[in-house]
């Protein structure tokens, strides 16, 4: 079901989903081409083309600044990744850039006049998804089935049943922090518009500086910091 967006105008507020842009069946479903998942293509175009532009004609030692801004983006990931889960991590680095990058800009789209797609539960699930999904393989694949299974029932057998919840409640309070952060801020800056009415002169344009920049940022940053902390936790190495 579409994610409920609220918007704001003289005439009265009122609640509407992303756009259904083009639907049709298969195997007796109905798929519904939405709003949001134009504008994640949109965002993915963005993002090759700025990738393929930044790393055209690298040299061993930087001669231009489009490839030493290159190498400060991926030096501080690097540096974020190794700080956070350590050095043995090394190979998550492309992943975790492009999970930032990706919800950044999505965050962004509203600067565009474009629907935020993280404004729609459906979206920021899909991301906790991959996390919880990333925290099962590693602990896994650190801890074989041993140490898979006894994580379920540390420290105590009794736990098993809030051990288990406890799983699930990560990729869901992923899912609503970034959901309910993103989509309230179009909430709010549509009621401080609607309630100043002729008098909306800059400050809804203050409100979206925060709310469209700065915490379109964060909580990106956000995110990336807590999927990684619950993926590196996740490891049954030293059991």
């Amino acid at each position: 079901m579409p994610t409920a967006l609220m918007f704001a105008s003289e005439s009265g507020i009122t609640v509407n989903g992303p756009l259904v842009v083009a639907s049709f069946d298969l195997f007796g479903i109905t798929f519904n081409l939405t709003e949001s998942i134009i504008v994640q293509w949109i965002v993915m175009l963005i993002l090759l083309i700025v990738v393929l532009v930044i790393s055209r004609n690298l040299k061993v030692v930087p001669e231009t600044k489009r490839q030493a801004a290159a190498e400060m983006i991926v030096e501080f990931f690097r540096s974020t990744v190794d700080g956070t889960m350590g050095a043995k991590y090394g190979r998550h680095i492309p992943y975790f850039a492009a999970l930032f990058c990706f919800i950044m800009l999505n965050n962004l789209m509203g600067l565009l006049g474009l629907r935020n797609p993280t404004a729609d539960v459906s979206v920021t699930g899909a991301f906790a998804i991959i996390t919880f999904c990333m925290v099962q393989y590693n602990k896994a694949k650190t801890g074989k089935f041993k140490g898979f299974m006894k994580s379920f029932v540390e420290p105590m057998p009794f736990m098993l049943p809030f051990n288990i919840i406890g799983e699930f409640a990560n990729p869901l309070a992923l899912t609503l922090r970034l959901f309910g952060n993103m989509i309230a801020g179009t909430v709010i800056g549509a009621l401080i518009y609607f309630a100043l009415g002729h008098f909306a002169v800059g400050i809804p344009a203050v409100t979206s500086l925060y709310f469209d920049i700065f915490s379109a940022v964060m909580q990106a940053y956000i995110f990336m910091m807590l999927s990684m902390s619950y993926i590196s936790s996740a490891d049954c190495g030293d059991e």
